[in-house]
């Protein structure tokens, strides 16, 4: 098993335990820890290629707004503003929430967050969301999967024999936890979905990426590869009240 392959299991074995912290410790990282995070944001896999990102570690001191959770440090992610960039968002950082989970660093998503004014990047890239995180000051993982407060697979799904990998999506955390996505398709192609809204239409469309962020870890774990790809017709293919982000195809 090489090194990514490593990376995976971890990340997959950490969705079936991870949980938001929302309480931390005052104690710093070592630089040690740091540079390693550092290092494994520069592993990260985008679902969309294509879309130019940036990904710095903020202090405390350095992001304003509410449900900070009080962590020492934030992870803001910045993005060209593309067709897809939000969901593009979510997929990378969910792979930074279970690294931190599966190496003993506590994480949490702080939608309503945002870096100063003064840390946003020269690139001229807008910021999308923070993934706040430090040395948890409350167990760091769910002791089983009965913990996980979520709806039955068969409301964000109506795809059947594919438990496998559309029940780690359904234990992916979301804003406010509303599980605002669903997922259409057979087994070697699913459609990703995220729940329109005026309000939390941003919000939403990140949360589908962290849920196909999940589907992607399951399938690597499954030993299938994996595609991205985007549908002509997923559009019309939308439930009512949804909107079609992206086709998931995994042999």
């Amino acid at each position: 098993m090489d090194g990514d392959q490593m990376d995976h299991a971890r990340q997959y074995e950490a969705i079936f335990k991870r949980k938001s912290i929302r309480k931390y410790k005052p104690d710093l990282l070592d630089q040690g820890t740091l540079e390693e995070v550092r290092s494994f944001i520069a592993t990260l896999t985008p679902m969309i290629p294509g879309i130019k990102t940036e990904i710095k570690i903020l202090g405390s001191d350095e992001v304003k707004g509410v449900f900070r959770s009080g962590a020492p440090y934030f992870l803001a992610i910045y993005s060209e503003k593309k067709e897809g960039y939000a969901a593009n968002a979510g997929f990378l950082l969910q792979q930074m929430d279970l690294y931190f989970s599966a190496s003993g660093i506590g994480s949490c998503w702080t939608l309503l967050s945002k870096p100063l004014q003064k840390n946003d990047p020269v690139s001229g890239l807008e910021f999308v969301v923070n993934l706040a995180f430090g040395k948890p000051a409350e167990d760091l993982q769910r002791r089983s999967v009965s913990e996980f407060k979520r709806k039955p697979l068969s409301e964000i799904t109506d795809i059947k024999g594919l438990d496998e990998l559309l029940e780690p999506a359904r234990l992916a955390p979301s804003g406010v936890n509303n599980q605002s996505s669903y997922f259409r398709g057979d087994p070697t192609s699913i459609d990703a979905y995220y729940a329109k809204s005026r309000l939390t239409d941003v919000m939403n469309q990140i949360n589908v990426g962290i849920a196909i962020c999940h589907i992607w870890l399951a399938a690597l774990h499954a030993g299938r590869s994996v595609d991205f790809t985007v549908d002509e017709k997923g559009e019309d293919r939308a439930p009512k009240g949804y909107r079609y982000v992206i086709s998931v195809k995994a042999k």
